[in-house]
């Protein structure tokens, strides 16, 4: 699967490229082994951001560098930083994301049941028609 990032790991859609990502992440994983079965705006509320091997004092604590503070990772021969995984996790409130999955979940059941609906209606009418 591929997921399509933006510039702070938002994840904007999954194995469809579309304007506005900056980074694209394959990954072994199913949409459904991440996500469940969660709907896509749920998915949209979810980062997926690479986790880099950090730098320690020898005290234990994290090296920093000196001008930004910024928290220095370990680089490979190139200068880039040294890749340990990845952590997707969301980034909206979980409760306003069951909130979404719930009315997403209502709206499909109400299109099934209108779909049945008019199945039943189209049927009726080929009878009366013989």
């Amino acid at each position: 699967m591929k997921i399509y990032v933006n510039e702070q790991y938002e994840i904007i859609s999954l194995d469809k490229e579309i304007d506005g990502y900056k980074h694209v992440f394959n990954t072994d994983q199913t949409r459904s082994d991440l996500f469940g079965n969660l709907c896509d705006t749920c998915v949209r509320g979810y980062k997926y951001e690479p986790l880099y091997e950090m730098l320690f004092n020898e005290d234990g604590s994290n090296q920093r560098d000196e001008n930004t503070g910024e928290i220095l990772c370990k680089v490979d021969e190139h200068g880039n930083k040294i890749t340990h995984g990845f952590s997707c996790h969301p980034f909206v409130p979980y409760q306003t994301l069951m909130l979404i999955q719930k009315q997403y979940e209502d709206s499909q059941k109400q299109i099934n049941d209108l779909n049945a609906q008019v199945a039943y209606l189209q049927m009726m009418s080929i009878k009366e028609e013989v």
